[in-house]
């Protein structure tokens, strides 16, 4: 072979203290990184779509898995072989959104569009699971689809959902809390696409909505007695409104997922119709946005090639590397409608604050390109803040055939997980072999174009009839059982996949500067904000 495998690899760090072995681990790591994940294993277990996948804490022995099939399955990375899935959990009886791990891994929990969180205790299976039980618990407080869970960093009985019903709720299932399901509710009008615990400090958390809103909040100011709260427990609010030079108006897009880093200092969101943005804990505007504007070896993308985009479906990146080992530089991965994920390297904060441009309002209208894009506060006043575009992703991760909806770097080895409208997820590794893995083939770099014309429905609920019925005629068989789940998401792909952010949302989004999030600011060239009560 032509790679070690990387479990020899770490044997050369026994000799080094515990912060050695981890900042030597890192940087070997770096150097895995940085020669791409061109090999891979595809593992197949489920029936249909995977929209969620989680690494279990610590030594990330664990990967669970979950979709549409409504099965929550099991691998086991410490496996010499990895084919098969451990052990496969029933329960739900719909789409599963979210899958996540408590601190010590004692339980895994999903959630999706039953409106449901099953709770699993993995304490009662063994290592040979093939066929797990039925959850140990669930919960049926959310009255709408569930969009993620996320677990206390120390505790296993805690953990927190969000819903599209607008709640966020907050668990707690040790058996000294005398909360009441009204004091662990965080309610709003616009519904929640997110909400997590901060890795580190344990009051923090982070939620996003499909009206563009991220908050930084505190579980002591948002949750509780009426009268202990405090501003929805909100103690920063990130500013996600964008403008562009050429256009007279502001656009928050919609966000469709957040995940923090590994260390707590970076917050990454992806945004429909926008590219990945990322936010420091303590900053407000954002420091970088990722795309796939060149190549990884540095050239220009193709003007005719398809490149990143995030126009369909709820995509769900992730961060790697400890910035605190690294020297202030970590890893962020995303999906991507081109049926790729991306890998880019995120420099030191620092750095991004020191090449992040502040435009004036006055020198706004004549500064910068044409296409140039800032993120600005509600008065039109506002300075304009231009974050560093990373244009340039470390690496693609290649291999699907449709839209690829999670990516998910390991905690410990150099391993990038990707799942999506196939039923099959990958695991990409940048070495012939594996810890869980002797032998793995190169993986295929093309990628399959995008049909041209054929039929392409308008509304989406004559998409879900037609897929329900069967009705979709333009199917490639040669794609296997998932042929009609890809004809079905490339026709959607044909009537969003090219629509630009300001052409697409309407110039009316929710004012940052009040409370009341039913209200709009439309901003006109005039500088004026007018109130739009109107749900865009």
């Amino acid at each position: 072979m032509s790679s070690a495998c990387p479990r020899r690899v770490f044997a050369s760090f026994r000799s080094l203290d515990p912060a050695g072995q981890q900042k030597a681990r890192q940087l070997k790591f770096s150097s895995y990184f940085a020669e791409g994940f061109p090999y891979s294993r595809k593992l197949t277990g489920h029936n249909s779509c995977v929209n969620a996948l989680a690494f279990s804490p610590g030594d990330g022995r664990w990967l669970a898995s979950a979709g549409d099939d409504r099965v929550v399955k099991l691998w086991d990375l410490h496996q010499e072989d990895l084919i098969a899935p451990s052990c496969s959990f029933s329960g739900p009886v719909s789409n599963v959104f979210t899958v996540a791990f408590s601190s010590s891994n004692q339980y895994v929990y999903s959630g999706g569009a039953d409106d449901k969180i099953l709770k699993y205790d993995l304490t009662r299976y063994t290592s040979n699971c093939l066929d797990g039980d039925g959850p140990l618990q669930d919960y049926t407080q959310h009255n709408d689809f569930i969009r993620s869970v996320s677990c206390h960093p120390y505790q296993d009985e805690i953990f927190m959902s969000a819903s599209e019903d607008g709640c966020v709720m907050l668990h707690d299932g040790r058996a000294e809390s005398r909360m009441t399901r009204a004091q662990g509710t965080l309610q709003q009008a616009a519904e929640f696409s997110g909400a997590f615990f901060h890795p580190r400090m344990e009051h923090l958390f982070a939620t996003s909505d499909v009206r563009g809103n991220v908050r930084l909040r505190d579980t002591r100011m948002a949750f509780g007695p009426l009268r202990q709260r405090t501003m929805d427990g909100i103690v920063l609010k990130y500013v996600t409104r964008i403008t562009r030079r050429t256009v007279a108006h502001y656009i928050r897009p919609e966000a469709s997922s957040i995940t923090w880093d590994p260390d707590g200092t970076k917050l990454g969101v992806a945004f429909l119709h926008w590219l990945p943005t990322m936010y420091s804990l303590t900053d407000p505007y954002p420091i970088a946005v990722c795309s796939g504007r060149n190549l990884p070896d540095g050239n220009p993308s193709p003007e005719d090639a398809r490149t990143f985009s995030d126009s369909t479906t709820m995509k769900h990146g992730s961060f790697g590397g400890s910035a605190l080992v690294t020297g202030g530089e970590a890893y962020y991965s995303s999906g991507s409608d081109d049926f790729r994920g991306y890998l880019w390297k995120i420099p030191a904060l620092e750095t991004l604050e020191d090449e992040r441009q502040i435009i004036g309002a006055d020198d706004w209208p004549n500064g910068g390109e044409d296409g140039a894009v800032a993120f600005t506060g509600s008065s039109y006043s506002s300075e304009k803040y231009v974050p560093k575009e990373l244009s340039t992703p470390l690496t693609r991760l290649c291999g699907h055939i449709s839209i690829v909806n999670t990516t998910l770097i390991h905690p410990v080895l150099p391993v990038i997980a990707t799942a999506g409208i196939e039923r099959h997820i990958i695991l990409h590794s940048p070495t012939p072999s594996a810890p869980w893995a002797p032998e793995l083939p190169p993986t295929p770099t093309a990628t399959r174009p995008l049909p041209s014309g054929g039929p392409s429905p308008t509304d989406p609920s004559v998409l879900r009839l037609l897929m329900r019925l069967s009705t979709i005629t333009e199917v490639d068989e040669s794609m296997g059982e998932d042929a009609r789940s890809i004809a079905y998401f490339d026709m959607i792909l044909q009537r969003e996949g090219t629509r630009d952010l300001f052409s697409h949302r309407p110039p009316a989004m929710p004012s940052d500067d009040d409370d009341a999030d039913d209200g709009h600011d439309v901003v006109d060239s005039s500088g004026e904000a007018q109130d739009d009560e109107d749900e865009s």
